[in-house]
């Protein structure tokens, strides 16, 4: 089964404490050492002076861990502790010897904590209460990350969930384990690093069409680096569309699109002429552009522009496949000779009224495979092409970019 989301454990010592006196309740008052004012020793009948008991605390509580309260004396049996607003309790628990109280996870930085304890003292119950206001999180401690999809997206059955962090994830494997996809049906699934500070989480095969996921990133105190936490826990819930597929023979020069198992469209194509072979494999829908700028320059053709391989043009209804350059776009300079030669740069033509038809109706994970064209897309998978890493891949290979080392089960989603 796959890893629930974990809570966090200390990491650091507590700093200097501070001492909170008793304030409710029948309290129990500080006695004053024995010895008359000649400094005589106090008769041997005399009780000894009552024990106060405190809590102690840190004077600025770090979020990087959990909270701990103690008593200086007796024996705690129960701790409150809740965000000074009352609306929140950071729950915990009282250790066997009642001598300390520990939250099971980390506190929010920046937050007052209001404290409500009872202890017993020489069998006599005391009431202590007390606040604790925890550190800030500095900036250069903070891990933020962005999900894809977002929330409320349809989006296609080859869709993968994508992570992308600010910095470089140390910590590949708690980073896993904090995360945790739910589906209407469980399915096998497995979580994929494309590099250091992106991963990725896709079925075995596909998405049931017409479902819903959950993607739930609890990730807010966990230490991912040396140096960096998670600041922020986040529940996804996007759905998935039709299962959109499209076919693009070089062989036979068309474009055929597939709704859930029915053949829809079919069309005239023309791909990557000899010199700019457009790449066979797997791809998905990644964006779209309804104009586009393209130019030889930024393509790594030609920056020439007396060469005959320049180009600067604005493109419509650009539905992009790769982030190397691979486009579906409206090409109305080439439409004699789709479905007869190919023409491009590497892309994919079609005309304007097509092109703008799949760009209206494709979805973000819609699978686009393109055959016969004798050029492998093995290196957009080598160097991590988000639009190539996902599809390309056996499901052993694809498994072992896992930190936790296998696939996983998703969970049952609730309804």
């Amino acid at each position: 089964m796959q890893h629930r989301p974990a809570r966090r454990a200390a990491v650091l010592a507590l700093a200097s404490s501070l001492l909170l006196a008793a304030c409710a309740g029948p309290s129990l008052s500080v006695g004053s050492p024995g010895g008359g004012p000649s400094g005589e020793a106090s008769p041997s009948t005399s009780a000894p002076a009552p024990v106060t008991p405190r809590l102690s605390v840190a004077r600025t509580a770090s979020w990087k861990k959990p909270l701990r309260v103690a008593v200086t004396a007796g024996a705690l049996t129960n701790v409150v502790v809740t965000e000074h607003d009352g609306a929140t309790v950071l729950a915990g628990q009282v250790n066997p010897a009642g001598t300390a109280w520990l939250s099971d996870t980390h506190p929010q930085p920046g937050t007052r904590y209001d404290l409500s304890a009872d202890v017993v003292v020489a069998g006599r119950p005391t009431h202590l209460t007390g606040s604790v206001t925890v550190a800030e999180q500095p900036d250069s401690a903070r891990m933020l990350y962005g999900v894809l999809p977002g929330p409320g997206a349809v989006v296609g059955v080859n869709a993968p969930i994508v992570i992308r962090f600010h910095h470089e994830v140390q910590d590949r494997k708690t980073v896993e384990e904090h995360l945790l996809v739910a589906t209407e049906k469980p399915l096998i699934g497995s979580w994929h690093w494309i590099n250091s500070s992106e991963v990725h989480f896709r079925p075995q095969t596909a998405w049931p069409a017409h479902s819903k996921v959950r993607v739930t990133v609890a990730l807010d105190g966990v230490k991912v680096s040396s140096t960096r936490w998670g600041t922020r826990d986040a529940v996804i819930d996007f759905q998935i569309g039709a299962a959109q597929t499209v076919v693009v023979d070089d062989k036979t020069k068309t474009f055929t699109l597939s709704v859930d198992g029915k053949k829809k469209y079919v069309w005239p194509t023309s791909l990557g002429r000899p010199e700019y072979v457009t790449r066979t494999g797997n791809y998905i829908v990644l964006e779209h552009n309804k104009v586009r700028e393209m130019t030889s320059c930024s393509a790594g053709i030609t920056c020439d522009k007396k060469s005959p391989d320049y180009y600067d043009l604005q493109v419509q209804f650009a539905t992009r496949l790769s982030w190397s350059g691979t486009f579906i776009h409206a090409a109305p300079w080439s439409v004699a000779k789709q479905g007869l030669v190919d023409s491009s740069h590497g892309c994919i033509h079609l005309t304007t009224d097509r092109a703008q038809i799949y760009f209206d109706l494709s979805q973000y994970g819609d699978l686009v495979v393109v055959k016969n064209t004798g050029r492998p897309i093995d290196d957009l998978v080598q160097h991590g092409d988000p639009g190539a890493d996902d599809w390309n891949s056996s499901w052993s290979s694809y498994v072992a970019g896992s930190a936790l080392g296998s696939s996983v089960t998703t969970e049952q989603l609730e309804s």
